[in-house]
């Protein structure tokens, strides 16, 4: 707590003092702070598949949910030159926390930009996000990510974009995220020698847009004795699209690709009743080891669909989304019941914008794990019923 207190202390001096610094820097320099305050309050429904007591559990959660944020924003006079810096503030009793989400600057010359730092990007864009906002800190419930939902997450990268009104192309070099070993070897070194990559177009007409894109990383082992050298690739397609018309929008995402474990984040899931380097749970979504016969990829597909609809202040929104994941090194001969997993997920949700800064969002959401494929029994299901309080400057 000490820790949240003084980096605060440090932001609220330097946003104080930078209007002054940065007329030092540059003459009619522009600043701007933001922030968004949220609290999650509600109940969260486990079955006894999921718990540690193998019982059903149901508890009320109370809490400040990771995508709450302080902003900063820079410009220089002519706004071709700027930046952002976001920090994420969480409150999960007993701990407060502050992490980096954003934190990148900008060069822009006509329709083209340079940009460089720590953020996300075109591809598995939030422009076409789906309205589930309750259950961040429950085990990471938030827009359907990993439930139908592909999102790279932010990281340190380089972009390179040229975008008219209707039209747009980015590539991307971005940080791997992935840097685990097979069954934890610690006599490997992990090597890229490149970094991963993206490619997005952007197109818009009239209310409807879409931004499909391609995302690609290989991930390689240089390895001592007793143990290989190795590499395997994450790489996934994705489709997204939003149509609105007058009040009503409707927003779809669809992707097809490998081995998206850890890569890409929300995809950290392991299966029931399998272990894997002394692990419990072999990864779900990840590249499995098989002796004699080397790296057998897991293919993954899914995607989403919602609507919204707008009346007033009052917005009426559900949606539904589907993972599935495939392995040829689940079958019987491994020991595994089956070789696919399907999990499902589902929300409605009426949020209400009260005044311009201050919104509700009541909704109820339920995630359906599938069956494992190690054991093919139910790995269970939750639950949330729960509301969350907006205040947005």
């Amino acid at each position: 707590m000490k820790r949240f207190t003084m980096i605060i202390a440090v932001v609220a001096v330097l946003a104080l003092a930078a209007p002054a610094l940065a007329d030092i820097a540059s003459p009619s320099p522009q600043f701007s702070v933001g922030a968004r305050m949220l609290t999650d309050f509600g109940w969260w429904n486990r079955s006894d598949e999921l718990t540690t007591s193998g019982k059903d559990v149901g508890t009320i959660f109370l809490n400040m949910p990771g995508h709450s944020f302080l902003r900063t924003r820079y410009y220089n006079a002519d706004k071709s030159v700027g930046g952002r810096i976001e920090l994420g503030l969480k409150s999960l009793q007993p701990e407060a926390s502050v992490s980096l989400r954003y934190a990148y600057g900008y060069w822009r010359v006509g329709n083209f930009r340079l940009l460089a730092g720590q953020t996300d990007n075109w591809f598995g864009s939030l422009a076409y996000h789906a309205r589930q906002y309750v259950g961040l800190n429950e085990g990471a419930k938030l827009l359907l990510f990993g439930w139908g939902a592909l999102w790279p997450h932010r990281v340190p990268q380089v972009q390179f974009t040229y975008s008219t009104a209707t039209w747009g192309v980015q590539f991307a070099l971005e940080e791997p995220r992935d840097r685990d070993t097979w069954g934890g070897a610690t006599n490997v070194d992990i090597v890229y020698t490149f970094p991963r990559a993206s490619l997005t177009l952007m197109f818009k007409a009239g209310g409807f847009m879409t931004s499909p894109g391609f995302s690609y990383v290989n991930h390689q082992y240089e390895a001592g004795a007793g143990s290989f050298d190795d590499s395997w690739t994450t790489w996934a397609i994705n489709v997204p699209a939003k149509f609105t018309a007058g009040a009503f929008t409707i927003k779809f995402q669809g992707h097809y690709g490998i081995n998206f474990q850890d890569e890409y984040p929300f995809y950290g899931a392991r299966m029931q009743g399998a272990t894997s380097g002394g692990v419990t749970g072999v990864p779900l979504y990840g590249p499995i080891l098989v002796v004699g016969s080397g790296v057998k990829d897991a293919t993954i597909y899914g995607g989403y669909l919602a609507g919204e609809y707008k009346i007033g202040k009052v917005m009426l929104t559900a949606g539904i989304g589907m993972e599935h994941v495939q392995n040829d090194a689940w079958n019987t001969a491994n020991g595994f019941a089956k070789d696919n997993n399907t999990r499902t997920a589902f929300f409605v949700a009426a949020p209400y914008q009260v005044t311009k800064n201050f919104g509700v969002h009541p909704e109820w959401s339920y995630f359906k794990h599938g069956d494992s494929p190690a054991t093919g029994n139910d790995q269970g299901n939750e639950w949330l019923l729960g509301i969350q309080f907006r205040f947005v400057f």
